[in-house]
């Protein structure tokens, strides 16, 4: 078991490097900013909420499709 260890251990760390990345110091400020927090929030809902509607109003100008109203 320690020779299976002590032969995977090297690959982890090479691993690791290689997907390090720097960050500058604009890049920390703006991450620890929540004014782009939740700018960065409401873009994402806003552009899923986009989507959904697209769908939607294809379905409803598609001739193969129809909406049926029902009450709840």
């Amino acid at each position: 078991m320690k020779i299976i260890f002590f032969i995977l251990l090297p690959v982890l760390v090479v691993a690791e490097t290689i997907y390090a990345t720097k960050v500058s110091k604009s890049n920390i400020e703006a991450m620890h900013n929540p004014k782009i927090k939740c700018r960065w929030v409401c873009d994402k809902k806003i552009y899923k909420e986009q989507k959904i509607s697209e769908a939607i109003s294809f379905y409803k100008n598609s001739k193969y499709y129809k909406f049926t109203k029902k009450g709840f």
